[in-house]
């Protein structure tokens, strides 16, 4: 797998990301502009589930709210972060909320900053296993720009995790990009590697956020004894069974499986609250590694500086596409 070397020169890196900051073009945080409804059932734990997508004040930051738990608050942050594997978890006072994984990467990917999401379960609807549903939402409501300026978190030296062969690394960049590997042995799955720039939004609304949640007919099983997948199905993940699909529908993309997976990790590392400018390159990784990168990001005070955006303002997609 292709992999940047190390940076040697990031002293000289940190101090042009930091010039550059001096004249920028002001980008302002954002909230939707409406109220958007979704209802659907939980992947994991098959309940129906509504859920509302509301407007919020500027530094709210995403918020869920548990309607059917008394109200509970729990902003979508590494500080109410719970143990992730098959879904990223978020809990606070006793109550949990999971598998936001897909609507945290179409809030983050389309650049909403502040939002509240009333639910009546303790996670939102899968719909389609993908996000695509979310960003049509999203779209379709609208987004409205807010007082604050935006800030950044801008890497100047890589942070590196790494768990046996399974690897992930974040390094210095001016933009958000993702490269991403997995290796199964599986045959339709395979070594999938792919590289892809998503600081537009447009180029996660065309290539990651159709990308549908997959797992194995082999696993369905022990998934299901655990009380995990108990919503899944043939309509809302692709199921591989021994020797191809079992879905009716053909794949959206050919390599579908790793496109999801950058997917995830877009939601996964939202955590950090602010947008992140880095290259992050994964091999082999899931919910669990993903989580440990954006903590080390975090604790690694050194590693990193908030600050406005430091050129041309990201083009803002104001339709959806394909």
């Amino acid at each position: 797998m292709a992999q940047p070397d190390g940076d040697p020169d990031r002293g000289r890196h940190a101090m042009t990301l930091r010039k550059a900051v001096r004249k920028h073009t002001m980008v302002r945080r954002q909230t939707l502009a409406q109220t958007s409804r979704l209802e659907g059932i939980g992947l994991h734990g098959g309940r129906p589930v509504r859920m509302r997508m509301l407007p919020a004040a500027a530094e709210t930051g995403i918020v869920f709210a548990r309607t059917d738990a008394g109200g509970v608050e729990i902003p979508a942050t590494l500080d109410h972060a719970g143990p992730s594997c098959y879904a990223t978890v978020l809990e606070r006072q006793g109550v949990r909320v999971g598998t936001i994984e897909h609507l945290m990467a179409a809030l983050y990917a389309l650049q909403v900053d502040d939002a509240r999401i009333e639910l009546d379960a303790p996670e939102p609807p899968i719909l389609d296993g993908s996000s695509r549903p979310f960003v049509e939402a999203i779209l379709a409501c609208g987004r409205t720009a807010l007082e604050t300026e935006r800030q950044y978190l801008t890497l100047t030296r890589p942070v590196v995790v790494s768990d046996g062969e399974k690897r992930i690394a974040a390094y210095p960049a001016e933009e958000y990009r993702v490269t991403y590997a997995i290796d199964f042995e599986h045959p339709l799955l395979g070594y999938q590697e792919l590289s892809v720039s998503l600081w537009q939004e447009r180029a996660f609304v065309e290539k990651l956020a159709p990308a549908r949640t997959f797992t194995f007919e082999s696993e369905v099983a022990a998934l299901r004894d655990r009380g995990l997948a108990l919503g899944g199905s043939l309509d809302n993940a692709i199921v591989l069974g021994a020797h191809g699909l079992l879905n009716p529908s053909a794949l959206r993309f050919p390599d579908e499986f790793v496109r999801h997976k950058m997917l995830d990790l877009t939601g996964d590392l939202s955590l950090l609250g602010r947008p992140l400018l880095a290259h992050v390159v994964a091999y082999r990784a899931g919910h669990e590694l993903h989580g440990r990168l954006a903590r080390r990001i975090w604790n690694s005070r050194d590693s990193w500086f908030l600050a406005p955006w430091p050129g041309q303002a990201p083009e803002l997609e104001t339709a959806a596409r394909g």
